[in-house]
């Protein structure tokens, strides 16, 4: 047949095509994307640092104690010996007494030429002034642990090897090497003075 002879025949083969090529594009599903670049690509987020500076940390650790500077106390001195007793050097007033350290023996007050005693029996070991800041000086060894020293004196009335008795007149008071007339008495034991208030006889 000629479908140039039969015009709507020719349209309805035209329509039929037609509708046919509509569906087929209406139920072509549609193209996939590859996603696959896209997954796991979300953007990193940088979290800044702080500038500010941290302390440091804290430690348990404690300073170490404190040293006192502490100094030494000045050597007891020794108990009394009841065997051995003295009398008084001077009866002058007593200026300062026995400390063991700024003062290791007792001042005594008065006037120039004021009498200095021997306080117990001895001899005399030294009479002088060659011995720095105690001026006119007498020492009398009393036994083979005591001695006494009298310091200051204006005039030694003894001489060494002098043997001498308990309340003799020795010296005469006076200011050599001193600020002020003055009698300075040590009592000794074993070559270290000791405070003598336990050995004077009431």
């Amino acid at each position: 047949m000629n479908l140039t002879t039969a015009p709507w025949l020719y349209n309805c083969i035209v329509l039929i095509y037609a509708a046919l090529c509509i569906g087929c594009s209406a139920t072509r599903p549609a193209p996939i994307k590859d996603q696959s670049s896209q997954i796991n690509k979300s953007p990193v987020v940088v979290v800044p640092q702080s500038t500010e500076a941290k302390p440091p940390p804290k430690t348990n650790s404690k300073p170490p104690p404190a040293v006192e500077n502490k100094k030494a106390a000045p050597d007891p001195a020794p108990p009394a010996d009841p065997s051995f007793r003295i009398g008084k050097p001077s009866n002058g007033p007593i200026l300062e007494v026995f400390n063991g350290t700024t003062n290791k023996g007792v001042e005594y007050g008065g006037k120039i030429g004021d009498p200095v005693l021997a306080v117990a029996d001895g001899s005399i070991i030294f009479s002088g002034n060659s011995l720095r800041s105690y001026g006119n000086l007498v020492i009398v060894k009393h036994n083979n642990s005591y001695i006494s020293v009298y310091a200051h004196n204006s005039k030694n009335l003894v001489k060494e090897g002098d043997v001498i008795k308990r309340g003799q007149k020795i010296a005469e008071m006076g200011n050599s090497e001193t600020d002020r007339v003055k009698l300075h008495f040590e009592l000794r034991r074993e070559s270290k003075p000791i405070d003598p208030s336990g050995y004077f006889d009431s």
